[in-house]
């Protein structure tokens, strides 16, 4: 009995050490994408003093840019022979261009203004092919580590609880380095930069040593192009790209426009770090609760605690100003990381079983096919909805500064143009969300029954002899006969 325990407290720490060494890559995928989203556009328009509708250009034609490299980086992806495998070689070569192109990003050499357009479009290009070079294959590869449909949500709790956890280092820390260099912001930057440079490239080696990956695949011999376009044939790939590009799109207005509304709407720049730590905090303490609940209920189920209390919040946010309580302004954060909350959990739990129902439409296992043109939307959602905002700012009237560092008094209008971006704007996208989330099938039964089919089917099990229930639930899923499916 003693030697039993013993084993299966053994197999535990080992599954948890693993559920650590893979979530740790979600140090660089949780808190690059957030400090970007925070900071980049502010240091392009009031550090670099570049025009915001240029600045928005410039992430709009990275986001073009991925609209190319993601899918393809996923049929590469799927593609890749190697000793290392077809997912982990990227994780182990990819830590260089990370550490390069993100400490490039946030100083210029003292290049003439003239040519800091193309130098800064130059180095966000290079940072958007490394960040796909590593995120697509990691984003891939948790299906065929874990097939469990409960122990899917629970590596994923355990990556986002790193991608949280470094999204609160990257709202609070920057700001505190680059302040400590009082009037040499850019110094301050170039500092942060290289710091955060060297946090998001080190995991790398460690997901290498801690992935692991099917060793037999069938490859697809089919143009790329139509391997891309056919993901949009499977049901439940077009309503998951609802429920991700809607509230990862509220999730951009919020953190792009974050500083803009302290700054401008209630003149508490200062706070900056402070007020975005208490939502991120909020963010991380409540993401074990919404991981109980999915796997509860639905994976789905979280959504609509969160995104009410997402919606007071951004509602009550309209009526704040520069004399409002310090309390207020610290709620509105604490409500808003229920919202944010969800928003990471949800889609990231759901993307793993997407690539169970190509499997029974295909017969193949594309997982990076999914990956791709779900991190390509996302990013493609995130640089339109930069470019946006950087046109909106220009249309409401917003003043930059003239010089750096220099406080630049808005009008009334604009400071009204700014939250209706900051709260009106987001809360439509969350209805969104709630809409397409609605239209989601999926559940843990579900999941069952398809992938029983699935092995029933590698077995050489013939279709005339599936169950009438099991049709119609592989239908509702796919969105195709189920006649025409396993083809």
């Amino acid at each position: 009995m003693a030697n039993r325990k013993r084993f299966r407290r053994g197999i535990m720490e080992k599954d948890f050490k693993r559920k650590l060494m893979y979530g740790c890559g979600d140090i660089f995928g949780g808190g690059a994408f957030l400090l970007i989203s925070l900071l980049f556009l502010n240091y392009l328009t009031d550090v670099e003093l570049i025009n915001p509708a240029l600045a928005g250009i410039i992430m709009l034609i990275g986001k073009i840019w991925d609209a190319v490299s993601d899918p393809l980086m996923g049929v590469l992806s799927d593609r890749t022979k190697s000793k290392y495998g077809r997912r982990r070689v990227y994780f182990l070569f990819g830590s260089l261009p990370i550490f390069i192109s993100f400490s490039l990003m946030w100083y210029s050499f003292g290049i003439n203004k003239n040519y800091l357009f193309a130098y800064y479009l130059f180095v966000y290009l290079l940072f958007n092919t490394a960040f796909t070079m590593v995120m697509i294959p990691y984003n891939s590869i948790l299906p065929e580590m874990v097939k469990d449909y409960q122990e899917r949500t629970s590596y994923t709790g355990v990556r986002l609880i790193f991608s949280i956890t470094s999204a609160i280092l990257a709202g609070v820390v920057p700001k505190i380095i680059v302040n400590s260099f009082g009037t040499s912001v850019k110094t301050g930057y170039m500092v942060m930069g290289i710091a955060f440079a060297v946090l998001y490239s080190l995991p790398w080696f460690i997901v290498f040593k801690g992935t692991y990956e099917e060793k037999e695949h069938i490859i697809s011999n089919e143009n790329p192009f139509n391997e891309l376009i056919q993901v949009f044939r499977n049901r439940s790939f077009r309503i998951y790209s609802g429920i991700f590009i809607s509230c990862q799109t509220a999730v951009d207005f919020l953190t792009t426009l974050f500083i803009y509304y302290l700054t401008s709407c209630i003149k508490r720049p200062s706070e900056f770090p402070i007020v975005l730590g208490t939502l991120l905090v909020t963010q991380l303490i409540v993401m074990p609760i919404n991981i109980k609940v999915a796997k509860k209920y639905t994976k789905t189920t979280p959504l609509k605690f969160g995104f009410t209390m997402w919606i007071i919040a951004l509602i009550t946010s309209i009526f704040l100003n520069p004399s409002s309580p310090k309390f207020l302004v610290y709620l509105v954060a604490a409500l808003s990381g229920f919202g944010t909350s969800v928003s990471v959990l949800v889609p990231w739990s759901i993307l793993p079983e997407i690539a169970d129902v190509d499997e029974i439409i295909t017969k193949k296992r594309r997982e990076g096919v999914y990956a791709g043109m779900a991190t390509l939307l996302r990013k493609l959602a995130n640089g339109i909805t930069i470019a946006f905002i950087g046109f909106m700012l220009q249309i409401v009237g917003y003043k930059r500064p003239t010089v750096v560092g220099e406080y630049v008094e808005q009008s009334s209008s604009t400071i009204i143009g700014i939250k209706i971006l900051f709260s009106i704007v987001p809360i439509i996208f969350i209805l969104l969300t709630l809409y397409f989330a609605s239209k989601y099938a999926m559940t843990q039964e579900r999941h069952k029954i398809l992938q029983s089919e699935i092995e029933r089917l590698k077995m050489g099990g013939k279709k005339e002899e599936a169950k009438e229930e099991t049709k119609k639930i592989c239908k509702e899923l796919t969105g195709i006969d189920y006649n025409n499916l396993w083809c």
